[in-house]
């Protein structure tokens, strides 16, 4: 088999990845947008001594499950993943991703998933690149799947509809001021992106990024004329050379400082730097699967790990004895003190610092009952996990993005004395591959 080389063939399952799974003589071949079933054309594009990578390039039988995109930019922009396939397949490839990934777990109990049909419109952030194209032309849009080119659009359908139109505002107001444009391969220019995010209480932020401190006082006045919606506007200033798009440095234009959220009754200040969950009703749904696993009293100490804002902190706190939330980042940890005093909340702290150096002292002077953790999506760092082990905490709700981490840091705990009792995926984004899960593990009674 080689590189180019064209074979038909049937789709037999799907991989990890929510790849068509295919066999050519003794070879695994993944392929990308093919569904179970399905007779395909394939072209291969990458080929290992076990397995190879091939694209479909025609469907000559298709799946029942198979749907036209809704999306004119689908398969162009990287954005979404799964908008070829029904909901029901969406929900279907999901659950197999966990179940792949935690084959090693054959006593857990898996899920069904939680899912949200409202696959389109769902993003309450939304952060959208500027740029030139070759015909010197303003564009906005997504980046194409793993590269820097942008894919122009003037709409975003899993973004909300406002959010869409507060985008297209500016961008007029770019081209009729001809404001400069950056140019990332020749590092000139002052426009770089705009990040719009919004809550549930239909407040809306905008974050105007440029190389250089710039005058928009015009803009501001147009966009809070026109979006009665827009309660505060910043600018970012981020001069650098770099795939980070935002800076530290943060200039409020107009407005509050921070937009408030709503989550299962508590309220959340939203800075531009904030960590939320894109997707607020699933949010509360895995909050609420959070809270059921967890199973706290008001006998109960527990810790939050990598508690950001304090979103889950605060909502266990209304049912445990006290609740410690602990983040390194140190705004994110001042924002989520504003949140406790904004919801009267005192049975908790929130303690800027390294989780495997604060959970230690915690234990010094209190029994931990549960400890939470939800870190980034390269999951927890070893010695983190050493200290949660060492500590014997009695049980352990795991809340993750990346399933492939999550599998290895359970492997970890599964090891040094810790039961996997149940998962639960649940579908946050909608047409996308990326799926987060909740999981319970047990310290093992026998030990």
């Amino acid at each position: 088999m080689h590189e180019g080389e064209t074979y038909k063939v049937i789709i037999e399952s799907y991989d990890v990845n929510g790849y068509g799974v295919c066999h050519i003589s003794d070879l695994v071949v993944f392929v990308k947008n093919s569904l179970v079933d399905e007779e395909v054309i394939i072209k291969i594009t990458n080929v290992h001594k076990k397995y190879a990578f091939s694209e479909c390039i025609k469907v000559l039988k298709e799946s029942s499950h198979r749907i036209k995109p809704v999306c004119p930019y689908y398969g162009l922009c990287g954005g979404c993943d799964l908008m070829h396939v029904d909901y029901e397949t969406e929900c279907l490839i999901k659950e197999n991703k966990l179940k792949l990934s935690f084959r090693k777990f054959p006593n857990c109990k898996i899920n069904n998933i939680i899912s949200n049909p409202k696959i389109l419109g769902y993003r309450n952030k939304v952060m959208v690149p500027f740029g030139i194209n070759e015909d010197d032309e303003r564009i906005w849009g997504f980046y194409q799947k793993n590269s820097h080119d942008i894919i122009p659009m003037d709409n975003c359908l899993i973004s909300d509809d406002l959010s869409n139109k507060i985008i297209n505002f500016i961008n007029r107001y770019l081209n009729i001021f001809h404001i400069s444009i950056y140019n990332e391969k020749e590092h000139k220019g002052l426009f770089k992106e705009v990040m719009v995010r919004h809550t549930a209480l239909n407040e809306y932020m905008v974050v105007l990024v440029t190389t250089k401190d710039y005058d928009f006082s015009k803009l501001i006045d147009y966009l809070i004329s026109e979006f009665k919606e827009i309660k505060s506007i910043y600018l970012n200033i981020n001069p650098e050379k770099t795939n980070v798009v935002l800076s530290n440095t943060y200039k409020l234009l107009y407005g509050i400082p921070q937009i408030t959220e709503d989550i299962l009754g508590l309220k959340f200040m939203v800075s531009p730097q904030s960590f939320l969950q894109v997707n607020h009703d699933q949010c509360e749904a895995l909050y609420k699967e959070v809270l059921r696993m967890a199973n706290i009293n008001k006998k109960m100490n527990v810790i939050d790990a990598y508690c950001g804002i304090g979103s889950i902190t605060l909502n266990l706190a209304k049912n445990a004895k006290y609740v410690y939330g602990i983040e390194i980042v140190k705004e994110a940890i001042e924002n989520a003190n504003k949140n406790k005093l904004l919801n009267e909340i005192d049975n908790c702290s929130f303690i800027c610092g390294k989780c495997e150096e604060e959970i230690k002292k915690i234990s010094l002077n209190e029994k931990v009952d549960v400890i939470v953790f939800d870190p980034p999506r390269k999951g927890c760092d070893i010695e983190f996990l050493k200290t949660v082990i060492n500590m014997e905490i009695p049980n352990i709700v795991y809340v993750s993005c990346n399933v492939a981490t999550l599998a290895r840091d359970v492997e970890i705990l599964m090891k040094n004395g810790y039961e996997l009792i149940e998962a639960t995926p649940v579908n946050l984004f909608g047409s996308t591959l990326h799926v987060e899960v909740v999981c319970l593990l047990e310290r093992k009674k026998d030990r």
